[in-house]
C-alpha cells in the first residue's frame, strides 16, 4: 500500500486545512505546495465558477499537487421561518449601518458542478467534511484516480469513510479550530468531543488506511510525537491563518495573536453547526439571549452580512474568529516557508 506522502505526492507530512470563506488564497495554497506540504483550497461555499478560477490561479503559481476541500452534504435549502432570528440580528445590522434582514433565505448547492470542475481541471486530491460523499460521486472521482481524504471525529464516522472508499482519514480532535466535522448533529449537538490523542489511537488500532492528526497542533515537537504514535501526517489550520499569504483580515489576525488557549469556545451562533472560535461579543450575547438558533446552512447565510461588515470595518466582535486551542502559541505573522520550516526538520523525518 502507498504511504500518505506517496498518495498526495508531497515531501512534508503536513496538510494545510481547507478553511472556507476566503482564507485559502491561491498564494497560500501554492506556497504550501511549493514548500513540500499539501495545500488545500477551501471550496465549501464556492460556486463552480469561483472554484474553477481559484484552481487555475493556483496552477499558475505552482506545478505541485494540491487538494480541494468540499462539504459532503447538500446545501440546497429555502426557508421563510427566519423572522425571529432576523429580528434579533437586526440590532447588530443597525449598529453596523446595514439593511434589515430579509424575511426569506434561499441557498443553492454547487457540489455536482464543483466535482465536474475538479475532474475537468484534473485535480488529483479531494478532501471532505461533514459526512460521506454519495457513492455515485465517489465512483466518479475514483474512476479518475482522485485520492479521497475524509475528516472524522469518532471511530464510527471513520469506518463509514473507509467503507465508502476514502483513502486517508483525518482524525479531528476536540482541540481543532473551525467547524466540527461531526456527521450526526442530532446525536452530538456540540460535535463529537474526543481529544486528539485518544481519537488518533483508536483510529490507528481499527483502520487500515493512513491517519492524519488534526487539532491544536502548532509545534514540531507535537508533530514528532504524533508521527511516533503512528500518524501518517498532521493537518493544521490555525497556524496557517497568520501566514502572510493567507486571506485572513487584519482584525482577525490581531485577535489570533492576542488570544490565549482558554479564549476559544465551541459555538453554533454563526453558522448553526458547532465550531471552535475565539470568544467575542457576538457569541456571548447570542448565547445568553436564549434565542432558538437556526440550522446550518440557513444561519450561516443570514449572519453572512454581519460577519462581512465586521471584516470590512475591522470589528472582530462581529466576526467568526475560528481558531483551535493552540492559538495561544501564535505570536506573529510569518510566511508559509517560515511556518513549515519551524514545524518540520530532519529530526521529525527520523522519528
Amino acid at each position: 500500500m502507498k504511504t500518505f506522502l506517496e498518495m498526495v505526492q508531497a515531501d512534508v507530512p503536513i496538510i494545510q486545512a481547507g478553511m472556507a470563506g476566503g482564507i485559502t488564497t491561491p498564494e497560500l495554497v501554492a506556497a504550501v505546495a511549493n514548500n513540500g506540504a499539501l495545500g488545500t483550497i477551501g471550496a465549501g461555499y464556492m460556486s463552480a465558477a469561483a472554484l474553477k478560477e481559484e484552481i487555475q490561479q493556483v496552477k499558475a503559481l505552482t506545478d505541485k499537487p494540491f487538494a480541494v476541500n468540499l462539504f459532503a452534504l447538500n446545501l440546497e435549502t429555502f426557508s421563510t421561518d427566519i423572522g425571529e432570528m432576523q429580528h434579533f440580528l437586526d440590532k447588530y445590522r443597525e449598529e453596523l449601518e446595514l439593511e434589515p434582514g430579509s424575511d426569506q433565505v434561499k441557498i443553492n448547492d454547487y457540489l455536482q458542478e464543483k466535482i465536474y470542475v475538479i475532474l475537468h481541471e484534473n485535480v488529483q486530491i479531494v478532501s471532505t467534511a461533514f459526512g460521506v460523499l454519495s457513492s455515485a460521486l465517489i465512483e466518479r472521482l475514483k474512476n479518475n484516480n482522485v485520492t479521497l481524504i475524509g475528516m472524522a471525529t469518532n471511530l464510527n464516522e471513520a469506518k463509514q469513510l473507509v467503507e465508502a472508499g476514502y483513502d486517508i482519514i483525518v482524525a479531528q480532535g476536540i482541540e481543532a479550530g473551525g467547524h466540527r466535522g461531526t456527521f450526526d448533529e442530532a446525536k452530538y449537538p456540540k460535535g463529537s468531543d474526543i481529544g486528539l490523542l485518544v481519537l488518533l489511537q483508536s483510529f490507528l488500532e481499527h483502520l487500515s488506511v493512513p491517519v492524519i492528526a488534526a487539532g491544536g497542533i502548532y509545534k514540531k515537537e507535537q508533530i514528532s510525537a504524533l508521527l511516533h504514535m503512528g500518524a501518517a501526517g498532521v493537518q493544521l489550520g490555525t497556524k496557517f491563518l497568520i501566514a502572510k499569504e493567507a486571506g485572513t483580515n487584519e482584525a482577525y489576525r490581531r485577535s489570533l495573536i492576542k488570544a490565549d488557549a482558554e479564549d476559544t469556545v465551541i459555538t453554533k451562533v454563526f453558522s448553526g453547526r458547532p465550531a471552535r472560535a475565539i470568544n467575542n461579543r457576538f457569541i456571548k450575547e447570542t448565547e445568553t439571549s436564549r434565542i432558538n438558533l437556526l440550522p446550518f446552512p440557513i444561519l450561516n447565510e443570514i449572519t453572512k452580512d454581519i460577519r462581512a461588515a465586521g471584516k470590512e470595518y475591522s470589528k472582530a466582535e462581529f466576526q467568526s474568529l475560528w481558531a483551535g486551542q493552540g492559538v495561544g502559541a501564535i505570536q506573529k505573522e510569518e510566511k508559509v516557508k517560515e511556518i513549515i520550516d519551524s514545524l518540520f526538520d530532519k529530526e521529525i523525518t527520523e522519528a
